[in-house]
């Protein structure tokens, strides 16, 4: 595929236009005009190469020339379950980086010691789609909102590993680090609690139900830098196992 602008269109194939959001800034920043070519995703796994057939105020309208499957480069299924932070700017800023740093879901949990108990979905999707755009990927990972714990467990009870980062050391089973549980292909789970931590009871109910206890090193990390450092440890470990280099690689 080219080096272009890209954009999110869910129903490009359907309305072969750009959404109104993703069509002013086409218009208004980049100038949009009748020939211009851009990349556009529909969020699922496919880049399309389209060019401007039609641009008014208000509608950039496009055909489509050509298209792709986009390989993610990581190759299980990674979700992230952060319960979000009391500033939300630090929950904006860690999800746009988990984004640009990939994975497949986010789940927003509601633990005990949860500092914020509702977020503002809307907001954190628009944050979601730019930084998808912004690190030319064409998977939109889905985010589920506002889940309790209790109900954390039981949607993610068919994953094939469900890892919980904490800090107590004397409760539950011993903690070991990512890599001692780590399976390319696996249905993976990463969970990291509040700034309090998850609660005793709450690790006590996930290992119950057969969530691994793992730990991120000897630092007390805030929750956003505990959500990066695991997930690109994931990565770090896939990329080793397959002893090959990727676009992801700078």
């Amino acid at each position: 595929m080219k080096d272009l602008p890209l954009f999110y269109a869910p129903a490009l194939r359907e309305e072969l236009q750009l959404p109104e959001g993703e069509a002013q800034h086409a218009i208004r920043v980049l100038r949009a005009k009748v020939g211009d070519e851009f990349l556009v995703t529909d969020g699922c796994g496919t880049l399309f190469e389209t060019r401007v057939s039609g641009v008014d105020r208000r509608h950039c309208l496009l055909s489509i020339e050509r298209e792709e499957p986009w390989q993610k480069y990581w190759r299980g299924h990674w979700a992230v379950a952060v319960a979000p932070t009391k500033n939300i700017d630090r929950l904006e800023w860690t999800l746009e980086k988990m984004v640009e740093v990939g994975l497949d879901e986010v789940y927003l949990i509601r633990t005990q010691h949860s500092e914020r108990k509702h977020t503002s979905a809307e907001r954190l999707e628009r944050i979601i789609q730019s930084a998808m755009k912004q690190s030319h990927k064409a998977l939109l990972p889905r985010l589920i909102p506002d889940v309790p714990f209790a109900q954390l467990l039981e949607m993610t009870a068919d994953y094939d590993l469900r890892l919980m980062a904490h800090c107590r050391s004397t409760v539950g089973p011993e903690r070991r680090t990512i890599d001692h549980f780590f399976r390319p292909e696996a249905k993976t789970l990463l969970m990291v609690g509040p700034e309090g931590d998850f609660s005793v009871e709450e690790i006590e109910e996930a290992t119950r139900r057969g969530c691994q206890p793992i730990t991120l090193g000897a630092s007390r990390l805030r929750t956003e830098t505990a959500s990066l450092i695991a997930l690109q440890w994931l990565h770090t470990l896939d990329m080793t196992s397959q002893r090959r280099p990727t676009t992801h690689e700078k």
